[in-house]
């Protein structure tokens, strides 16, 4: 599969994770989380962190299998050679002499071999197990999240409408554990039903349009694809063409019913993505529902999913997330500020994932002739107006509005333009000291040697890792984390800009 991103490789690269670890259920614990952060919140990140990790078993373990089917088949096909004369053609038939029994049962044993791995379904099988999965953290996300948003509001609590046995009644201890058993009981009713109804069962209930998205004729094919994996070994079924087509899907090839369906690797990466862009507005389209004077947690989390997807360089889906965060319905309530930040990193997400003009478009929509100088740094960068960008840099100094000695090293915005010999110059003329000698956190410092051999480069980042757990402290997220928010609001009572 092309992924937008290197997934993040385990301590030990060739022993990647177990089908059989990715398989089981996913427990979501927002609820019984003790941090600070709204559960709608944690669910969502919760839920987007699952997919992600569906996403780099794909490309860790499917390359890997790969690899070693095609290694084994011609290390058997090296060893079928050895019977073969010299000489002998292609496509012909030829008369083996064996000189031992053994010679006879090595070749018997190397073509049973050779028949065994060309036929050999691991791969789609592992394609089809992960496929699978991601419905299986959907159908999680989806409990988690209606579990979250009834148990902040007594009303909705108070309109589940079920049947309870005198009997039943005495089990329960309080009427708190009432309620959880009644929500369980809704919830898992819920989740029996097709994604079409739980789509419509939502609407009619928040009384809001969850259908009217691009992805929803797509989001239905992929669950109705699921279904007939499930259910009838990958074959199309009447069923499976007719519910997408109803629902609005397009086929790009039309199959018809008795084809099989598998999972190709750029079907599956649209997949994860049109999954993680579900996920993201489903939960923030309720969120904004259902609790409206939440402005400030539910910009935070918006503009918290899109820079975690640029910080591991998922600018595709960052891209994708952007354009449900802009649109008018999530502008309601945002602070200009937060707004700004969330257009930077939705054009960073453009721009890195080659949709250039559409970044520039959209950065020009705005007016930034009054805006911080954080911000026009950004654009400079994202216009590749490196010289315009040095100035201003020089001009920011050891601490902007917004950015700090810490950003230079975290925000993705300088992601390419570290490549480029100025922006060391610059930031060495800045902070009096090379790049990358020391990595400043909040109130600490975490000393990273530079070196130029991998094994000292191993140790060191083992050391680091040590150092920034035992001091739990995390290098500041700039434009786009809660980390910056205290910042940016004493900020906004200052000047607005000193270009």
């Amino acid at each position: 599969m092309e992924t937008e991103e290197n997934a993040a490789s385990p301590t030990e690269p060739n022993t990647p994770p177990s089908a059989a670890n990715v398989n089981q259920r996913k427990t979501y614990p927002a609820l019984a989380s003790t941090s600070n952060a709204h559960p709608i919140a944690t669910v969502v990140e919760d839920y987007l962190l699952a997919i992600r990790n569906i996403a780099q078993t794909v490309n860790i373990v499917m390359p890997h299998l790969a690899k070693w089917q095609i290694e084994e088949i011609k290390k058997h096909e090296k060893k079928l050679s050895h019977f073969i004369p010299e000489g002998a053609e292609e496509g012909q038939q030829h008369r083996i002499a064996f000189e031992s029994a053994r010679d006879f049962a090595e070749l018997t044993a190397t073509l049973r071999t050779l028949e065994e791995l060309h036929t050999n379904k691991a791969l789609p099988v592992l394609a089809r197990s992960l496929f699978m999965q991601m419905f299986s953290e959907f159908d999680a996300f989806t409990g988690a999240l209606l579990k979250a948003i009834y148990i902040k509001n007594e009303d909705l609590l108070k309109g589940i409408s079920r049947e309870i046995t005198l009997r039943e009644l005495f089990d329960y201890q309080s009427i708190d554990d009432i309620k959880r058993s009644m929500l369980e009981k809704e919830i898992e009713t819920f989740r029996r039903d097709s994604y079409i109804d739980q789509f419509s069962s939502l609407e009619k209930k928040f009384q809001i349009q969850l259908k009217k998205f691009d992805e929803y004729p797509e989001f239905i094919e992929l669950s109705q694809r699921r279904n007939i994996f499930v259910h009838n070994d990958g074959l199309v079924s009447d069923q499976y063409l007719s519910v997408c087509e109803r629902e609005g899907w397009k086929f790009p090839k039309r199959p018809a019913a008795g084809d099989a369906l598998n999972v190709e690797m750029e079907y599956f990466g649209r997949a994860l993505r049109v999954m993680s862009k579900v996920g993201y507005m489903l939960a923030h389209t309720l969120w904004a529902k259902v609790y409206p004077k939440e402005h400030e947690q539910l910009h935070d989390s918006i503009n918290d999913r899109i820079y975690q997807c640029l910080e591991h360089k998922r600018w595709r889906l960052a891209a994708e997330l952007g354009s449900f965060a802009l649109s008018e319905p999530m502008r309601k309530g945002v602070t200009e500020i937060n707004l700004r930040i969330r257009t930077i990193n939705v054009a960073i997400g453009m721009k890195f994932a080659g949709r250039e003009d559409e970044a520039k478009s959209l950065l020009r929509s705005g007016d930034w002739s009054a805006s911080y100088r954080d911000f026009k740094l950004a654009i400079h960068i994202l216009e590749e107006n490196y010289e315009e960008a040095i100035k201003i840099m020089l001009s920011i100094g050891k601490a902007g509005e917004i950015l700090n000695q810490s950003s230079y090293y975290s925000w993705p915005l300088f992601h390419k333009f570290r490549e480029r010999s100025e922006f060391y110059s610059t930031y060495e003329k800045i902070y009096g000291e090379p790049y990358a000698t020391q990595v400043p956190t909040e109130g600490k410092t975490t000393s990273v040697s530079v070196s130029k051999d991998p094994r000292d480069a191993h140790s060191s980042a083992k050391a680091a890792e040590v150092s920034k757990t035992k001091q739990s402290s995390a290098a500041l997220k700039p434009l786009g984390s809660k980390t910056s928010t205290a910042k940016r609001r004493s900020s906004a009572k200052s000047a607005r800009s000193a270009a």
